[in-house]
C-alpha cells in the first residue's frame, strides 16, 4: 500500500511540475517603467492572421513586490490608432482589452501607463509573438 501511495505522489508531483513549466508563456520580452514591470500576453497566444486579438497587460511592482493594480492602462495599435482603456481584472495587476490587428508582422502594441500624474509609454512589436518555440 505504501508503494502505491508513493507512486501516486510521484505522478502527481510530475504532473504539477509539467503544468507549471508552461510552454505558452508570453513570447514578448518584459519591459519596465519606473518600478513597474510590464508583460503582455495575447489571446490567441500566437497572432498568425489579422483579426480581433485580446491583449492582457500584466503589471507588477518591484517595491513592495506585488501586482500593480492602481494604474490607468490604455492601449492602441501603432501610432495613429485611438487609445482604448484596458479593463482592470480585479486587483491582480492584469488589464484586458481586445483590439483589431491588421498586420501581425508589422503592427506594434503601444501601452500607455498613467499613475499619480506620471505617464509612461511602452511598445511591443507583435511580430515577436510569431517566433516559434523550440522543444
Amino acid at each position: 500500500m505504501r508503494k502505491i501511495i508513493d507512486t501516486c505522489c510521484i505522478v502527481l508531483l510530475a504532473t504539477l511540475v509539467a503544468a507549471c513549466a508552461r510552454e505558452d508563456a508570453s513570447p514578448y520580452p518584459k519591459q519596465s517603467w519606473e518600478d513597474i514591470t510590464v508583460e503582455i500576453q495575447t489571446r490567441p497566444l500566437r497572432i498568425e492572421q489579422p483579426g480581433m486579438i485580446e491583449f492582457l497587460v500584466i503589471a507588477t511592482r518591484s517595491q513592495p513586490r506585488g501586482p500593480a493594480h492602481n494604474l490607468l492602462v490604455t492601449i492602441r495599435i501603432d501610432e495613429e490608432g485611438n487609445w482604448h482603456q484596458a479593463i482592470q481584472d480585479g486587483h491582480l495587476g492584469v488589464y484586458r482589452r481586445a483590439l483589431p490587428v491588421r498586420d501581425p508582422k508589422s503592427d506594434v502594441l503601444s501601452v500607455r501607463i498613467q499613475y499619480d500624474n506620471r505617464e509612461g509609454l511602452l511598445r511591443f512589436p507583435l511580430a515577436m509573438g510569431q517566433a516559434e518555440t523550440t522543444h
